[in-house]
């Protein structure tokens, strides 16, 4: 009798056993399904952030904040116009594809306008040209040597604020960035006023069809810039 039931003992005891572990692992799956869900309602609870923000350039010490906001609608200059911007002047180096090139004002700092006929544009030669226009040297934060930057920001010597400099160095991309492409002072003047070259902007904002180039609040060149984090809001309002 004993040998006959003993194989109907390990049967049950094995099922047992395997009943056992199968629990555990459904424990085991269960806390980690818990643990993701958790994470991600953190993250998206708890994070103030924009959520067209895609990209943080630069590093601890000169970061850049790069945001893609979706759009369907095709905005003109008159739409920018109303937020506020107030355009000044065309860039003087050439954006392909853009069908508006300027810089002005908005809230008392720089904001410089890119349009394309389409938001694949904007976000294909757009982001290209911000990215170059917000270039800085990694060794000194400077904008690069030559004319590869439109609109820059002289630091003069002894740590002084930065100034934006106002010589007729007819320099192709100094003549956009605050100077009088038509002056016939000579090279000297740019040496003597203008010792270190910072790119002007430094976040951009990419809202459907238009690139915004954004100066820092308060034209302090590395802070971030309030323009280019709620013109998107300012640009499409809540209805």
């Amino acid at each position: 009798m004993i040998r006959r039931f003993k194989p109907l003992f390990l049967t049950f005891a094995l099922k047992a056993i395997l009943m056992n572990l199968l629990l555990i692992i459904s424990r085991v799956q269960l806390l980690l399904i818990s643990a993701l869900l958790i994470a991600v309602l953190a993250v998206a609870c708890g994070s103030t952030e924009d959520e067209s923000l895609v990209a943080s350039g630069g590093d601890d010490a000169s970061p850049q904040r790069v945001r893609i906001v979706e759009s369907a609608k095709i905005f003109t200059e008159d739409d920018v116009k109303v937020i506020g911007w107030k355009g000044q002047r065309d860039f003087q180096l050439d954006y392909p594809g853009a069908t508006t090139f300027k810089w002005g004002y908005l809230n008392q700092t720089e904001v410089g306008v890119l349009i394309y006929a389409s938001a694949e544009e904007a976000k294909t030669l757009g982001v290209a040209a911000a990215a170059d226009q917000t270039f800085r040297r990694e060794s000194d934060n400077q904008a690069r040597d030559g004319d590869l930057t439109d609109r820059i920001s002289c630091r003069r010597p002894v740590g002084s604020s930065a100034v934006k400099a106002d010589t007729g160095f007819p320099s192709k991309s100094f003549s956009a960035s605050y100077l009088d492409p038509k002056s016939d002072t000579s090279d000297e003047v740019l040496a003597a006023t203008c010792t270190t070259r910072f790119p002007t902007y430094n976040d951009y904002t990419v809202v459907g069809n238009v690139v915004f180039m954004c100066e820092g609040d308060e034209g302090n060149l590395l802070d971030p810039s309030t323009n280019c984090e709620k013109v998107s809001e300012w640009l499409i309002p809540i209805e």
